[in-house]
């Protein structure tokens, strides 16, 4: 019961986001497809994984003397009668989710440790004797988990949900970041103690992770930074010589939401460059 309801709580949360994006002009100024794409792809991303996580909260077997009741999804409910099932097959990493179904199709999956699984045992020992003896006779010779694993669970869930909201920082996430930073330019004054002629990896959307010039400056007040923008192969070690020429404050003409990120959680070591635009007494 805890993964679906976690799942629903994130599903909510990037819909929620999505449609904070759609009604935040604000945040990308004059980049409308990238407005209308994230904010869309967040939508429909979010919307699509409540409806899986809503109907796997709703998902399970109910058990009554004379019938079971599956939910599948939010609506759809099907009614199983004694005698109807023919067949039970075991899945699942140590067989623990057992499945049965009726000669139209109908069925049930439900995990061996789930807390009712023993009153579920009890109405299919009455109900559907012949076919689940076999099954039963067929399973005691299978090598199955003994015992839950909640921790490793938990563990896997931790893992899967990580990479999830990795993900969607990095795609649409890195998409917004730049929008927002073309959208509220900043200057800040940095006072230069060094500058040097690199290649960096990109974090634009031309690529992430391709490689192009540019401008390692060392900076007292404001840490490392990095001048990519107008910088090529030909003009990289010039503009790194003019800089270093001209130590001492000059004014950066920053992305607001990048350098903000880098004044307040130094600590975050993902956290990309603030993005430069330019420097003064560099052309």
């Amino acid at each position: 019961m805890i993964t679906p309801i976690a799942w629903t709580a994130l599903s909510a949360g990037v819909f929620a986001m999505g449609l904070w994006l759609a009604w935040s002009r604000d945040v990308f100024g004059a980049a409308v497809f990238t407005h209308v794409w994230t904010s869309g792809m967040l939508l429909l991303v979010g919307t699509l994984a409540l409806v899986l996580s809503v109907s796997a909260l709703f998902a399970g077997v109910r058990v009554f003397p004379d019938r079971l009741e599956v939910t599948r999804g939010i609506f759809r409910t099907q009614v199983i009668r004694p005698g109807e099932l023919v067949h039970f097959r075991a899945s699942g990493k140590g067989n623990t989710v057992i499945s049965g179904v009726t000669a139209r199709g109908r069925g049930f999956t439900t995990d061996r440790y789930h807390r009712h699984h023993d009153v579920l045992v009890g109405w299919l020992e009455q109900n559907a004797a012949e076919p689940w003896a076999e099954f039963s006779d067929f399973f005691s010779k299978l090598t199955v988990q003994t015992r839950p694993r909640p921790v490793y669970h938990l563990f896997t869930m931790v893992l899967i949900v990580g990479f999830f909201i990795v993900s969607l920082l990095m795609f649409p996430g890195l998409w917004v970041a730049v929008a927002y930073d073309d959208a509220h330019k900043q200057q800040v004054t940095c006072t230069i103690t060094a500058a040097e002629a690199v290649t960096v990896s990109n974090r634009s959307t031309r690529g992430i992770g391709s490689s192009h010039p540019a401008v390692a400056i060392d900076t007292s007040e404001c840490g490392p930074l990095t001048l990519s923008r107008g910088v090529d192969s030909e003009n990289q070690d010039a503009v790194a010589r003019t800089l270093n020429r001209t130590e001492g404050p000059h004014v950066f003409t920053v992305g607001g939401g990048s350098f903000w990120f880098r004044t307040h959680t130094p600590w975050l070591r993902f956290v990309p460059a603030p993005t430069i635009y330019s420097v003064d007494g560099v052309g």
